[in-house]
């Protein structure tokens, strides 16, 4: 999330916001290419949904300032899975949270 956060500054594309994601995983051997974010904020009709832009491979939309994501970057294999999202709003410095709380690791055995 560190990663994704620091790279999320006005005129970094969506897709490479998402690559710090892939590449985080990847450096602990994992591998992960999908969808890992989301903008979130007002919508309108006819469509309540975010088609605006996504943060995963092939999306060059660029960000501004001010713009507010869900972080998802999320792994699954088939024997565990990890969710971790939060909220940011892009900034001249990066992804800054939209909350303050703090990061713990919950482990729940089956």
């Amino acid at each position: 999330m560190e990663d994704a956060f620091g790279a999320a500054k006005p005129g970094a594309t969506c897709e490479e916001v998402a690559g710090c994601v892939y590449d985080s995983f990847a450096r602990a051997g994992y591998k992960k290419d999908n969808r890992t974010g989301y903008p979130i904020g007002l919508s309108y009709p006819p469509d309540w949904g975010e088609r605006s832009m996504s943060l995963r491979p092939g999306d060059t939309t660029e960000l501004e300032a001010g713009m507010t994501f869900h972080l998802m970057p999320g792994l699954w294999t088939p024997d565990w899975g990890v969710a971790i999202t939060e909220s940011f709003v892009v900034t001249e410095t990066g992804g800054v949270p939209l909350a303050e709380i703090p990061r713990e690791i919950f482990i729940e055995d089956g």
